[in-house]
C-alpha cells in the first residue's frame, strides 16, 4: 500500500522527495497522492513523513488562541499587547506583501559543548579547523565548497592519475596565496598598512562629485546604509573642508566613499597599494585607530563598514574580516541591535545595523566562525530601502532573511556543539534548513529567483545583473554546504537521500560555472564573488570527473571544467597578471588527460584482445609493448579501463564522490584563517565514528 495513503496529509511534507531533490516547486494535482511534476514525468511520487515532536505538539495546541483575552500566569499583559499588535500588522500587510513563513523550531534542552568542558575539565578540546600544515582531526571531514586536499588524498589521487601534476599545481597555488596574504614577506614590507599618507591626496571637486555619484549608483543599492541627501549635503557643502578636519570619522567615511566610487571610474586595481582608489582608501586606513578609540557614534560605524566593503575585494582581503567584526562590535555597543538610537537620523541607524548584520553573518558562515551578533538579542526594525529594490525584488530585505537562515544553519549544523548531534537530529536540521531555503527562494520574483533560467533581458543595468548573479551564488553555496553535510552523514550507505545529494552537489557546481559568463571581472568585485565560488565549482567538478571517468555525466563536467578554466584565464587577463588564476586551468587539463588516457588504454586493450584471438601472445610481452608505445600515458598500468568500469559503472545511482573514504583537510602549507580558503569551510563530525559521552567525558567509540 502506498505510504501516502496510510498517513494523514497533515503529517506529510508539503514537497515530494522528487521535487525537493530537483529543487523545483511541487505543484499539487487533483490526485492528492501525486504532484503535477511526477505525473508529467511518469515517476513515483512520495511525500516523506514530518516528524512531530513534543515541542511542536504543545506549540500547535496554543496557536489556536495565541492571544488570550486576558493575561494569565503564562502570558503577561505586555505579551498580550504584543500579540495584538503583531496580529494587526499581519492583517494589514497580508495582501500587500508576499508572506515569508519562518520555520517551526523546537526548543533544545541539550547541552552545548562548553557545558561538557565545564562539567569535567578533563574533557578534550574540539577544534573545527586545524592548522593548515597539520592534518585535520580524524573525527572531522571537510564540507567546504573549496574542497582542499590533505596529503593522504593528494597521494591517493596522484596514484590514480599516475603523475604528480596535481601536487605541483597545488603547491604553486599555495605559493600564490602565501604571497598575496603577505605570509612570505617581512611584516615591515607589507603593502597594507595603517599609516597616513606622507602627502595629501588631492582630487578636483568635479572628480569627487563623479566618484560620489558612482558610489550611490553602483555600491549603495547593494549596501544601503547611508542617507544620501545628508551625506551629499556635507560632501558638497561649503563647510566640507572644516568638517573633514574636525571629524576624523567623517573624513574616513568621505575618503572611503570616494575610493569605492573611484573603482567604477577606472581608478581601481587588483594590486594593493596602487591606483587612485587605493590612495584614497589609504587615507581612511590611516585614521582607523582614531575612529576606534573615541566614543562610538553612527558616523564611526558607517566609516568602518564602508572600509570593510572596500576590503572584501582582492586588493586588501587580509583586513576585510577584521573590519567587519569591528563594525559588528561597535553597533552592539551603540545598542542599534536593540533599536536604541541616540542619533537624529533613526532610519540611518537601522539601515546601518542591518547592512552590518548581512555582511557579518555571511562572512561568519563563509569562514566557519560564530557570529558576534546574537540573533536572540535583536529588536531593530528593518527599514525600507527603495534604492535596493530592483523590478519588485527587495534585495535588502531578502538578504536580511537569508542571513538569518544561514545563522540558524550554522548553529544547528556546523557549530562545535552541532558535532554532538546524532545522525537523526542532523537529518532533521538539514531538512528544516532545506525547507526554509526553498521557502526563501520562492519568495523571490521569478526573474531573480535561483533555480530559474537566467535571462539577461530582465537585467538592463550592471547593478541588477550583479544582484541576480549574487543571489544565485548565495543560494548555490548553501546547497553545496547542505549536500556535503548529507554525504558525510550518509557515508557510503546507498540511499535515495545520498543519491539526491550527489546530484544536487554536481548541479550546484554546474550552475556556478554557467553563471561565470555574467561576472564582471573588475577590481571592485568581492573576492568571494569572482574567486571563491568559481573555485569551489572547479574543485567539485574535478572530483566528480576523476572519480567517475566513465560516467555518462563526465563529458558534460569536462566541458564545464573547460568553461571555468577559461573564466580564470579571463580573470588573470583582467587583473593584468596580478591574480595568476590561469594556473587553475591545469585542473581541467589534468582531468581531461586522465579520461582520454583511460579511453585510449581501453581501445588498445580491445585491439590486443582481438589480436590474441587470432594469434595468442604472452600477456607480459603485450603489456610491455603497450608501455613502449605510450610512454607518456598518465594512467598507471595497474589500473585498467575494465577496473574503472567495475568501479564507476555508467548509471546515475553509481555517481561517486569522495567523502568518507579518506581524511580531508586544507592544502598543506596554506595559511590558516585565509578568506579565499576558509570560505564556506564548515567542518563536521564523521558519522562513521560517532561520539559517546560517559560521565561527562568525551570518548570516541571504536
Amino acid at each position: 500500500m502506498n505510504q501516502n495513503n496510510m498517513m494523514p496529509r497533515k503529517l506529510l511534507a508539503s514537497t515530494c522527495d522528487e521535487c525537493r531533490a530537483r529543487k523545483v516547486r511541487c505543484p499539487k494535482s487533483p490526485d492528492p497522492q501525486s504532484c503535477m511534476n511526477c505525473i508529467k514525468r511518469k515517476v513515483p511520487c512520495h511525500f516523506s513523513i514530518n516528524k512531530r515532536r513534543i515541542g511542536q505538539t504543545l506549540r500547535s495546541s496554543t496557536t489556536t488562541n495565541p492571544c488570550p483575552s486576558r493575561p494569565t500566569l503564562a502570558t503577561s499583559t505586555h505579551e498580550s499587547n504584543f500579540c495584538r499588535e503583531m496580529q494587526t500588522r499581519g492583517s494589514a500587510t497580508e495582501n500587500s506583501e508576499q508572506q515569508y513563513q519562518l520555520p517551526q523550531l523546537t526548543s533544545q534542552n541539550s547541552k552545548l559543548y562548553i557545558d561538557h568542558l565545564l562539567q569535567n575539565r578533563k574533557t578534550r578540546g574540539r577544534r573545527q579547523i586545524e592548522g593548515s600544515i597539520l592534518k585535520a582531526n580524524d573525527n572531522y571531514v571537510g564540507s567546504s565548497g573549496l574542497a582542499f586536499f590533505s596529503e593522504q588524498r593528494i597521494a591517493s589521487i596522484t596514484e590514480r592519475l599516475g603523475h604528480t601534476r596535481l601536487r605541483e599545481n597545488i603547491e604553486s597555488l599555495a605559493v600564490v596565496i602565501h604571497t598575496r596574504m603577505n605570509r612570505t614577506v617581512d611584516t615591515s614590507d607589507c603593502v597594507v598598512g595603517f599609516n597616513r599618507p606622507t602627502s595629501p591626496v588631492e582630487i578636483s571637486d568635479e572628480s569627487a562629485r563623479l566618484y560620489i555619484e558612482a558610489y550611490f549608483n553602483q555600491v549603495h543599492p547593494i549596501y544601503p546604509f547611508l542617507d544620501r541627501a545628508n551625506f551629499e549635503s556635507q560632501a558638497f557643502g561649503t563647510g566640507r573642508d572644516q568638517l573633514l578636519k574636525r571629524s576624523t570619522a567623517f573624513c574616513a567615511l568621505y575618503h572611503t566613499v570616494l575610493a569605492l566610487g573611484c573603482q567604477y571610474q577606472d581608478g581601481g586595481t587588483f594590486n594593493p597599494g596602487k591606483g587612485t582608489a587605493w590612495k584614497l582608501y589609504q587615507v581612511a586606513l590611516g585614521l582607523l585607530t582614531d575612529i576606534l578609540v573615541p566614543k562610538e557614534a553612527l558616523v564611526n560605524t558607517q566609516a568602518i563598514i564602508s572600509m570593510a566593503i572596500f576590503a572584501h575585494n582582492s586588493a586588501c582581503l587580509q583586513i576585510g574580516n577584521m573590519l567587519t567584526a569591528e563594525a559588528a562590535r561597535i553597533v552592539q555597543l551603540l545598542g542599534f541591535n536593540k533599536a536604541t538610537c541616540q542619533e537624529e537620523n533613526e532610519d540611518a541607524c537601522h539601515r546601518t545595523f542591518w547592512v552590518i548584520y548581512i555582511l557579518e553573518k555571511t562572512m561568519c558562515f563563509a569562514c566557519s566562525k560564530a557570529s558576534i551578533l546574537s540573533d536572540f538579542d535583536i529588536g531593530c526594525p528593518i527599514p525600507e530601502a527603495p534604492e535596493a529594490i530592483f523590478q519588485g525584488f527587495d534585495w535588502f530585505f531578502t538578504m536580511a532573511r537569508f542571513s538569518r537562515l544561514i545563522s540558524r544553519a550554522y548553529e544547528t549544523l556546523f557549530s562545535i556543539s552541532a558535532t554532538m548531534n546524532t545522525a537523526e537530529t542532523t537529518y532533521a536540521n538539514i531538512d528544516r534548513t532545506s525547507d526554509e531555503l526553498d521557502r526563501w527562494r520562492l519568495s523571490i520574483p521569478e526573474s531573480f529567483r535561483p533555480g530559474e533560467p537566467f535571462q539577461m533581458k530582465h537585467f538592463p543595468d550592471h547593478v541588477s545583473m550583479a544582484v541576480a548573479v549574487r543571489i544565485r551564488y548565495h543560494y548555490e553555496s548553501i546547497i553545496i554546504a547542505l549536500s556535503r553535510k548529507t554525504l558525510h552523514v550518509e557515508g557510503e550507505n546507498a540511499s535515495s537521500r545520498r543519491s539526491s545529494s550527489k546530484n544536487a552537489l554536481m548541479n550546484a557546481a554546474r550552475t556556478v560555472v554557467e553563471l561565470t559568463r555574467y561576472i564582471d571581472t573588475e577590481a571592485h568585485a568581492p573576492i568571494w564573488f569572482i574567486g571563491s565560488m568559481p573555485l569551489s565549482a572547479l574543485f567539485i567538478l574535478f572530483d566528480f570527473v576523476v572519480h567517475n571517468p566513465t560516467h555518462s555525466e563526465t563529458k558534460s563536467n569536462l566541458s564545464l571544467l573547460g568553461v571555468v578554466a577559461g573564466y580564470f584565464c579571463r580573470l588573470e587577463y583582467a587583473s593584468r597578471g596580478s591574480l595568476p588564476s590561469s594556473l587553475l586551468s591545469e585542473f581541467a587539463a589534468i582531468a581531461r588527460q586522465y579520461v582520454d588516457d583511460l579511453e585510449t588504454s581501453a581501445n588498445t586493450r580491445t585491439e590486443v584482445r582481438d589480436l590474441a584471438n587470432i594469434e595468442p601472445l604472452p600477456m607480459k610481452s603485450t603489456v610491455a609493448s603497450m608501455k613502449s608505445q605510450h610512454p607518456s600515458s598518465s594512467v598507471n598500468s595497474s589500473f585498467s579501463y575494465t577496473e574503472a568500469l567495475a568501479i564507476d559503472p555508467p548509471s546515475a545511482e553509481s555517481l561517486s564522490y569522495p567523502i568518507n573514504d579518506m581524511s580531508l583537510s586544507m592544502v598543506g602549507g596554506l595559511p590558516e584563517h585565509l578568506d579565499i580558503v576558509d570560505l564556506f569551510d564548515n567542518i563536521m563530525v564523521d558519522y562513521q565514528w560517532p561520539v559517546a559521552w560517559e560521565g561527562g567525558q568525551h570518548q570516541e567509540m571504536a
